[in-house]
């Protein structure tokens, strides 16, 4: 019951963002194909930086357990505990300040179940993944 009133919020919220700001579902392919593929070294402190690249990628690294490659991107499976969530959730975070072109997609179901991190993005930026974060996808 918990689960499906947060989704019926959920969509309800995105709904509301959408009639409010119709920029934000409007763009078109043509839009998306434009996209730079830059990186904004200077989005993170010096700090986070450091985090994200000693402590924070080493642990989505060990902490994988497939990978598997689609159309526009990369679905990464890890374990679904709350230590492994903060963790995704932070480096989405900082990985979106500096690379946002990528379009991330986090699920999470039961304990059971693998957390799934979806990364995709326009045309290019699954090569773009594979080359920049090729020790996620090898």
């Amino acid at each position: 019951m918990k689960r499906f009133l947060l989704a019926a919020i959920t969509l309800s919220i995105a709904g509301i963002t959408m009639m409010t700001t119709p920029h934000l579902h409007s763009q078109t392919n043509e839009t998306r194909k434009a996209t730079v593929f830059a990186c904004n070294m200077k989005a993170l402190t010096p700090e986070q930086r450091k985090r994200h690249s000693e402590v924070l990628s080493p642990a989505l690294r060990s902490s994988k357990l497939k990978t598997s490659e689609l159309s526009d991107g990369y679905e990464f499976q890890f374990p679904s505990d709350a230590k492994t969530y903060h963790i995704v959730a932070e480096w989405v975070g900082n990985e979106r300040l500096c690379c946002p072109f990528f379009d991330f997609d986090i699920r999470i179901g039961d304990d059971s179940a693998p957390m799934k991190l979806r990364i995709s993005g326009p045309d290019g930026v699954k090569q773009f993944i594979k080359a920049e974060l090729a020790a996620m996808v090898g």
